[in-house]
């Protein structure tokens, strides 16, 4: 481990007495100023366990730079979780095999210890795997924190933004696990143990609002993948506008895309051709603690 393991060793020590250094709750706010978490997805197709690695900056670059134009302050945290992974401002030295559980409970401790244990809450915005590593960590913290060390007893998460995240699982995972045995593929396999584990709408302690953003174009993690948890916001966009599975953290600033939406848990949708693009999205949703 780098990055990571001074984190989790003090998150350990603190783990008998953060009910007493936690500050209180934070209140929800429409706000610019909390740190935000970016957190990239699985590198899977390789035949060494070692081989995923990711460029954090290359990933969100984009994404973080319109947010800085529309006025964001804060503290913007690319999370990796790879050896190979280059460019974060903090990374566990991973692997395929390290199963999203750990890597979730991993990133717990890291939003506890530099910012929940102060009172602190931040936003969250994860592209495909990535958001099924942020559903980990609160999940986790909701079903062990009270009872066990090894989690952090509370999470203050206020806003969750995914990008083409596989809620219900992807037939890609399936041929990824056959072809090589990965964890991480096998955790997102349609109703893996994983998955049911993980829950819906987990909400941490300060509770959390989630925007769940899929595409038609991608081919790797459907619409209805991408939107299948329980969630208050779903946007999908339509197809032919050039959002694949990997362009999806890199589009959209502006508006003008042709999108369908719901703020009802797909209870009832509307569609536009005047939609805010991807990145916009998420600037929405991060901004905005409900009615987005």
């Amino acid at each position: 481990m780098r990055g990571l393991t001074a984190t989790v060793a003090v998150g350990a020590v603190l783990a008998g007495t953060q009910g007493i250094a936690s500050a209180a709750t934070p209140p929800r706010s429409n706000s610019k100023n909390e740190a935000v978490y970016f957190i990239h997805g699985v590198d899977a197709m390789h035949t060494d366990v070692n081989g995923g690695g990711d460029d954090c900056k290359g990933t969100w670059n984009t994404a973080m730079s319109a947010l800085r134009k529309r006025g964001w302050t804060g503290d913007f945290v690319t999370w990796g979780f790879y050896k190979k992974d280059t460019n974060c401002t903090r990374k566990y030295d991973g692997n395929l095999n390290t199963r999203i559980q750990e890597l979730g409970r991993l990133l717990a401790w890291d939003i506890y210890d530099h910012y929940t244990k102060k009172g602190k809450s931040v936003d969250v915005v994860g592209h495909s795997m990535g958001g099924l590593i942020v559903r980990a960590a609160i999940t986790g913290v909701n079903r062990y924190g009270a009872t066990s060390s090894k989690w952090p007893k509370r999470l203050y998460i206020e806003d969750v933004a995914t990008l083409s995240t596989p809620f219900t699982g992807t037939s890609w995972a399936t041929t990824c696990t056959v072809a090589y045995g990965w964890k991480q593929c096998s955790d997102m396999r349609p109703g893996s143990g994983f998955l049911k584990w993980s829950g819906q709408n987990p909400q941490s302690a300060q509770g959390t609002d989630w925007t769940l953003i899929g595409a038609s174009d991608d081919d790797t993690i459907t619409s209805g993948a991408a939107t299948g948890m329980d969630a208050k916001h779903k946007v999908i966009y339509a197809a032919h506008q050039g959002l694949e599975h990997s362009a999806l953290p890199h589009k959209g600033p502006g508006t003008g895309w042709t999108m369908r939406y719901s703020n009802d848990n797909g209870k009832t949708w509307k569609s536009t051709t005047k939609g805010a693009g991807p990145i916009r999205r998420v600037g929405d949703a991060l901004y905005y603690w409900s009615a987005a």
